[in-house]
């Protein structure tokens, strides 16, 4: 009678913890697809001249853009992500259009309705005009060179993305989410576009070779995606 006993709680155990289990594993979302507006702060340089000195100006532009995100939750707390995003204003002052690509953890803490992370992402930034060399001549011999006489080449450099990221959940299966961090960069010696207001020159726009340096572009986004 005693062993009857013990198989009916085992049998009714069953009945209500398995089906529990299951539907957690069912619950529990692993891949997440989304996209998102980005805005990223670049740096720009503008030159004027005071008697022989030559005064460099440090700014920002900022690129507004658009791209994807693909992520897969390893647990609760790591997910790992890639990242696309596309800068369409072309300047020649601020690099021309982008094309980014960050590849990457989120690492942090989900709870029912909201969500708060850190990331660390590293990847690609790719400028169309990251780059001036001369063309075939027929310019006047000047310093600064004219923006006019040297050919744009387009130039990818080393991009990590270290930041933040808040998310709130209005169901079970779609994110809002907000991102904002530093886009550093390194970038090698290059010619670089630069503003310089008239007089001189009566061109608005000369070259300057800048040497290696690693730069800081803060970048924030915010998104909608879905959970499966």
């Amino acid at each position: 009678m005693f062993k009857i006993k013990i198989s009916a709680v085992a049998a009714v155990a069953l009945c209500v913890f398995v089906p529990a289990a299951v539907r957690a594993q069912t619950d529990e979302k692993k891949f997440e697809i989304g996209g998102q507006f980005s805005t990223l702060w670049v740096l720009t340089q503008t030159v004027t001249t005071s008697g022989a000195d030559t005064v460099t100006t440090t700014g920002r532009k900022v690129n507004y853009g658009f791209g994807g995100r693909f992520g897969y939750n390893i647990s609760k707390y790591f997910t790992l992500e890639a990242e696309g995003n596309f800068f369409p204003r072309d300047r020649d002052f601020d690099g021309g259009r982008k094309i980014q690509g960050l590849f990457g953890v989120k690492a942090g803490k989900r709870f029912e309705k909201f969500g708060v992370f850190g990331k660390a992402r590293p990847g690609f930034i790719r400028f169309k005009t990251g780059n001036y060399v001369f063309g075939t001549g027929g310019c006047p011999t000047v310093f600064p060179p004219l923006l006019a006489c040297l050919r744009p080449v387009a130039r990818t450099n080393f991009a990590f993305d270290l930041g933040g990221v808040v998310e709130f959940y209005p169901s079970k299966r779609t994110i809002v989410r907000f991102d904002a961090g530093d886009t550093i960069g390194r970038m090698p010696a290059q010619n670089l576009a630069l503003f310089f207001p008239p007089p001189p020159p009566a061109f608005p726009f000369v070259v300057f070779p800048e040497s290696t340096q690693i730069r800081h572009n803060f970048q924030g986004s915010v998104g909608f995606g879905f959970r499966f």
